[in-house]
């Protein structure tokens, strides 16, 4: 039996990477594959990118570029949808069984560097997609539980972030972080009824001085400080592989994120899951396990 290659990454938006460089490998096709995304968060952002669409990517070096310069840990998903990598996106954010919901949805490129989605209306859409129109990508979009896998002969990708099963909503749990910035840049975000970082959506950015210092900080201000629970972890883990081996869900691939310099697992808890996942699949399955593009530091 084959093993199953497992890549470890530390934040999300490397997956991106990562999923090119599995196509480069022949472990996956470079169209149409399946996604199984398990996470608390969809990272189904989009938006306007420093970057031309319009051009072929030419090397898995320019492909690490993008991912390391113009991505974030919640808009990598669009950008492979864009390119095809994916045609299916299926989303597993609850911790119960909910029944499967599924919709038919599109990317859209706008200008060169916009990426838009919305809801696949065959009157307006299908000659887009019948056509073939290269400012337009479809996919189908499944949410919640595993039950009832249809896709028995397809193999997929395991996209996989620890975080999953420490909470009910990494969210609350994110530490503060901060960037050092100048006292000039500190008195301005104070005097400037409308700085631009006082009237986002939400107060998530504040000017801090501390022992001569100062900080913009970012914080959620909720739990940060709320341990997770290793048995509740454990139980989780056991479902989920339950639910991958109940269904016969055929894996190529897996990539699995850490989430701990973005603080959604803190740096005390991670090895532990991560070991504790690993283990527990080593029990189920043959696997290999592989860590690429990261710094000596970083591991």
């Amino acid at each position: 039996m084959s093993k199953i290659p497992v890549y470890i990454m530390e934040e999300h938006h490397e997956a991106f990477y990562y999923w090119n460089y599995f196509i480069e490998c022949g472990l996956i096709p470079p169209k149409h594959n399946y996604l199984l995304h398990i996470d608390h968060h969809d990272d189904m952002e989009a938006g306007g990118y420093d970057w031309d669409f319009r051009i072929p990517w030419e090397s898995l070096e320019q492909i690490r570029t993008f991912t390391y310069e113009k991505l974030g840990i919640a808009d990598f998903i669009t950008p492979a949808l864009y390119q095809g990598i994916f045609d299916t996106v299926h989303i597993m954010k609850n911790l119960l069984p909910k029944p499967c919901t599924e919709m038919e949805f599109f990317v859209q490129r706008v200008g060169k560097g916009h990426l838009r989605q919305g809801k696949y209306i065959p009157f307006v859409h299908s000659g887009y997609k019948r056509e073939k129109n290269p400012d337009y990508s479809f996919y189908t979009l499944r949410e919640n539980g595993l039950n009832d896998w249809t896709e028995r002969e397809r193999s997929v990708v395991l996209d996989l972030d620890l975080d999953y099963f420490c909470w009910d909503d990494s969210l609350s749990t994110a530490g503060v972080k901060q960037m050092e910035i100048t006292r000039e840049a500190y008195e301005e975000y104070w005097e400037n009824l409308y700085h631009p970082f006082r009237i986002l959506p939400k107060r998530l950015m504040q000017a801090k001085e501390k022992d001569g210092r100062y900080y913009l900080e970012y914080r959620e201000f909720v739990k940060p400080d709320a341990k997770p629970d290793k048995e509740r972890i454990k139980n989780r883990i056991n479902h989920l592989l339950d639910w991958l081996e109940t269904e016969k869900i055929k894996i190529a691939v897996v990539d699995i994120c850490r989430s701990r310099y973005s603080g959604y697992l803190n740096n005390e808890i991670f090895p532990w899951v991560e070991e504790e996942f690993l283990k527990k699949l080593g029990e189920r399955t043959d696997y290999v396990r592989r860590e690429i593009g990261r710094n000596e530091d970083n591991k």
